[in-house]
């Protein structure tokens, strides 16, 4: 992997003495304030590290000095400096801060890290619509400078697919934009329409919504690579819609949860090769060439009978290849079917990278047969809102796979929804750069980035943590479910199908844990986000014993319905949950469908948007969010399919407007007919009354 790094030359480091390149100037002042960039020096300078990225830590002319082998390794050496020297915690709750004015001490001596692998890589397709379909560009700026500062050099970007495509099948297809919209999903779904599982469902797309997504994506591969980052664009993988069949030879690939997928083109064909040329081709005008590009084809399940699996992977290395030679092929490990593993005999050696996407609880690297591999922290599923982690076990894992698959190119996050837990990132983000740690000496040190300060109760609570929430070892996907979030029922051992409500750590170590950090003394936006998060997790902790206690009591065959008290307990719950997170952002229904609705602002002060057609996008972006997190899909979907609370969200307005009323109505409506409630009717109606028709 060396060879993916530039030969460095010079033997040591001393001082700044070059210009600060002009993306991190503005990268330093739009984190910290206008005039945090005259308060550093940052030199890139070429040294030799045996081929792998440095920073160096020090002090030049009464500024702190980061001397780095490349504007990644320089961000990142930032970020280290602002947490370890500063103590000033760049997180999701805090994107920000007054660092133009801070305290910045300057290190007594250089301090030097050597990253150990070449590649930090971020996101899952899931996270652009767990997390990211609501975002405007202000937001998208924020995050590539949090990614910037955790050192990521390798993103996946998705946005601007759809644009892509649409220029794709009307260019050269003859589709209509009403055509194009039958094929192409809507702005909440397009992660699964991206991986080949659905069609058209949240759409359709107004045109401006295409312009829109266009230029939100030059914006991000040219902020990702002026910060050294090298964006991963989606490749070509013979996905076509169904419809296709009118045009050439397709292939269907059966459903997903409910849903149509769309066809793939056979690979053996002549069409194959012509249109991966002018996909590639349709990209590059539009966002220009990538170094690497993400193909996952056959995703979840999909149908492979009747499918030559050998000449499909073939074919897609073959195009990707002679559009552009020198790419790299990033596939993820993620439930293959055993013909899937063909793609590891069928792609030549450093030209294929695998994302070991759950490595960090379920690891598969042994099984890639040599080829490069990243190391990978599946840590969110579908934005469900909870605290847990596996420290322990990711720093394990990783040492494992670093000391024994010498085809081990990098690390990275993806999860399919962020801005929860924030110190697992931090933790996983800071490994290549300082080793296999101990995560209770990591811990202690974090709390002291964290709050800036070394608060004995907080490191207390942080220990209690470290022997609870954050030391899950089994394959549980996200965090324990939230009982208050469920549909209602007696028995309630998950909020989503694939989810779990049953506690695995002792619980009353994070009630323990959440006293004591209230008891620290300690302020400012980390504290009172963490504070804030573990006491919600408490108290729904304590609710999944209350929902036990309310199934004990209950003999519904015998037409015995559960006391009043105990409703009443549970309904106190989830009010007190929603006072107690309105005052967090980051918990609130308000934040998500703002967000949504600034979209069609943000178009139409790019002038893509009419303003008389501002309050009808706002209403469709919005309906596209909280079906979301709500039913998720139609009724096939929703119902048979199991997606209904895939992607449930403990924030407040949801526990108020949405969970709480669907536990009145279970308990209002009499005991023999509970079962025949229609949940999805019911939910469907209520996500239209949440719609906010004012800004």
């Amino acid at each position: 992997m060396r060879q993916l790094l530039s030969s460095l030359l010079l033997l040591t480091i001393t001082a700044c003495a070059a210009a600060m390149p002009t993306s991190v100037a503005s990268l330093l002042d739009r984190v910290g304030g206008s005039g945090t960039a005259k308060r550093f020096e940052v030199e890139i300078k070429a040294y030799n590290t045996d081929g792998y990225e440095t920073f160096t830590i020090s002090a030049s002319n009464g500024k702190p000095c980061i001397t780095a082998t490349s504007l990644s390794a320089a961000t990142a050496g930032i970020g280290y400096y602002l947490n370890h020297y500063a103590r000033i915690n760049i997180s999701w709750n805090q994107l920000t801060a007054d660092i133009a004015h801070a305290d910045l001490p300057l290190p007594s001596e250089a301090e030097t890290h050597t990253c150990e692998v070449p590649l930090r890589y971020y996101l899952n397709y899931c996270t652009f619509s767990y997390s990211m379909a609501v975002w405007t560009w202000e937001r998208w700026q924020q995050e590539i400078d949090w990614m910037a500062l955790h050192g990521v050099n390798m993103p996946l970007q998705v946005v601007g697919l759809d644009a892509a495509w649409r220029t794709l099948l009307t260019r050269h297809y003859g589709y209509t934009e009403e055509e194009v919209n039958e094929f192409v999903a809507g702005p909440a779904f397009q992660a699964w329409w991206a991986m080949n599982n659905l069609e058209g469902w949240g759409g359709p797309n107004p045109a401006w919504w295409y312009d829109r997504q266009q230029l939100l994506a030059q914006r991000i591969v040219q902020r990702e690579r002026e910060l050294g980052m090298s964006p991963v664009l989606p490749g070509f993988s013979g996905m076509v819609p169904s419809s296709f069949e009118r045009c050439a030879t397709t292939l269907p690939q059966g459903t997903w949860c409910g849903f149509q997928r769309p066809h793939i083109l056979d690979p053996n064909s002549e069409t194959f090769a012509t249109m991966a040329a002018q996909y590639y081709a349709v990209m590059d005008s539009l966002y220009g060439a990538a170094a690497f590009y993400s193909i996952d084809p056959f995703h979840e399940g999909a149908n492979i009978s009747g499918i030559d699996v050998p000449a499909a992977y073939h074919s897609i290395d073959q195009t990707l290849q002679q559009a552009h030679p020198e790419a790299r092929w990033v596939i993820q490990y993620w439930q293959w079917q055993q013909r899937q593993y063909e793609v590891l005999r069928q792609v030549p050696h450093g030209r294929l990278i695998v994302l070991d996407l759950f490595a960090d609880a379920n690891p598969h690297w042994s099984e890639f047969e040599g080829h490069d591999v990243v190391y990978c922290m599946l840590h969110n599923f579908g934005g469900r809102t909870g605290f847990y982690g596996r420290m322990p076990q990711t720093i394990e894992r990783y040492a494992e796979v670093r000391d024994n698959a010498p085809s081990l190119c990098g690390v990275g996050a993806t999860p399919e929804a962020i801005e929860t837990v924030p110190a697992v990132y931090d933790l996983l983000y800071e490994l290549p750069w300082i080793g296999a740690t101990d995560a209770a000496s990591w811990l202690r040190e974090y709390v002291h980035c964290r709050y800036g300060k070394a608060d004995a109760s907080a490191i207390a609570a942080w220990e209690l943590l470290l022997g609870s929430a954050l030391d899950c070892r089994s394959k549980l996907q996200g965090p324990v479910e939230a009982v208050t979030c469920a549909r209602p029922r007696w028995h309630i051992d998950r909020v989503s199908t694939w989810g779990g409500t049953t506690i695995f750590y002792n619980d009353s170590l994070v009630a323990q844990a959440a006293e004591l950090l209230r008891q620290a003394n300690l302020s400012g936006a980390n504290y009172s986000y963490d504070l804030t998060d573990l006491t919600r997790q408490a108290i729904t902790d304590r609710a999944y014993r209350l929902m036990a206690e309310i199934e004990r009591s209950a003999n519904p065959a015998a037409g015995v319905d559960c006391p009043k008290a105990l409703q009443d307990s549970l309904k106190s719950i989830i009010l007190s949950l929603n006072r107690m997170l309105q005052s967090q952002p980051l918990f609130t229904l308000d934040r998500w469908l703002s967000m949504a609705g600034s979209i069609a602002n943000e178009a139409v002060s790019d002038g893509l948007l009419p303003a008389e057609s501002l309050a009808s996008a706002r209403e469709w972006l919005q309906l596209n969010a909280l079906t979301l997190i709500t039913t998720w899909g139609p009724r096939a979907a929703s119902e048979r399919g199991g997606l209904h609370d895939y992607s449930y969200r403990q924030w407040a307005g949801m526990l108020k407007d949405f969970y709480l009323p669907r536990w009145q109505l279970f308990f209002d409506t009499p005991l023999n007919l509970r079962d025949s409630i229609d949940w999805f009717e019911y939910e469907s109606e209520v996500v239209k009354r949440m719609i906010r028709t004012q800004p």
